[in-house]
């Protein structure tokens, strides 16, 4: 698709776009987005998370063509260096007979924590906080490839973005100087989120995680947070039982992630 012809895409009212943001888009992701049948049909997919190494298919209409358009997708990302394409998280996830012509298939199972209350004791900890400093991004980032799944790392962008948005806060762990660990939360009006909690590898079992689990609680109590939720994989047992000793509970919310490997990720545990 070009941007020519994202001005005649016959886009449904519900669509994301516009004529002038998909046109925009294609530009800044050329090879992301196909159109046919004199624009009644067209895929859109575009980077997650700001990565270059993951797409999201963000919209395909149905049709004939829908089975060729996707076909050309994977293979102008799959050139472009892309390994994983992801679907969009909204009800087309749902849609069996489209995972299956496409061959999706889930990736992982999101669930919810919550916690009715921020407080909580302090306990003693041999690790010293201190806040995030924009000169600590290279090192979060590299420790972050040492604690998640290939699929849970941030690119720069990503994490320059987060960082930036109100609410945000990051606190850093450290033994002997050396940073083993971080907790960033959000907190809106008086709900707050566990968004990352990361310990490095060699690090794990150590009680680390529970200390900047308890430090980034105490933060958002000091801030005004009433409560606090969070999510995790659901196969991620480690966490999840960390979790549920510091008074959090399985939550009603759970969602799936769905999508098809294009070439092997860096990381081959996921």
């Amino acid at each position: 698709m070009t941007p020519v012809w994202a001005a005649r895409v016959r886009l449904p009212l519900v669509s994301r776009f516009n004529p002038h943001t998909l046109a925009d888009h294609v530009r800044q992701y050329p090879g992301m987005a196909f159109v046919g049948d004199g624009g009644r049909q067209y895929v859109v997919a575009g980077p997650w998370r700001r990565r270059s190494d993951i797409a999201e298919l963000i919209d395909v209409t149905r049709g004939r063509l829908r089975g060729d358009l996707l076909a050309a997708l994977t293979d102008s990302l799959t050139r472009g260096g892309v390994k994983l394409l992801l679907l969009d998280y909204g009800g087309r996830a749902a849609d069996r007979d489209f995972c299956r012509e496409s061959g999706m298939s889930i990736i992982e199972r999101i669930v919810e924590y919550q916690r009715p209350s921020c407080r909580i004791e302090a306990r003693p900890s041999s690790l010293v906080f201190r806040p995030y400093l924009p000169a600590d991004r290279d090192s979060v980032l590299d420790l972050e490839r040492e604690s998640f799944p290939w699929l849970w790392w941030n690119s720069p962008e990503e994490w320059n973005a987060y960082v930036a948005t109100p609410g945000v806060s990051v606190i850093l762990g450290f033994e002997d100087e050396r940073m083993v660990g971080y907790a960033s939360t959000t907190i809106y009006r008086q709900d707050g989120h566990l968004d990352r909690l990361a310990v490095r590898a060699s690090d794990q079992g150590r009680g680390f995680g529970s200390a900047l689990l308890v430090a980034a609680l105490s933060q958002l109590d000091r801030a005004g947070a009433k409560q606090v939720r969070l999510t995790t994989q659901e196969d991620n047992v480690r966490s999840q039982t960390l979790y549920q000793r510091h008074g959090f509970h399985l939550g009603r919310w759970a969602y799936e992630i769905y999508g098809k490997k294009l070439t092997e990720p860096e990381d081959s545990r996921r």
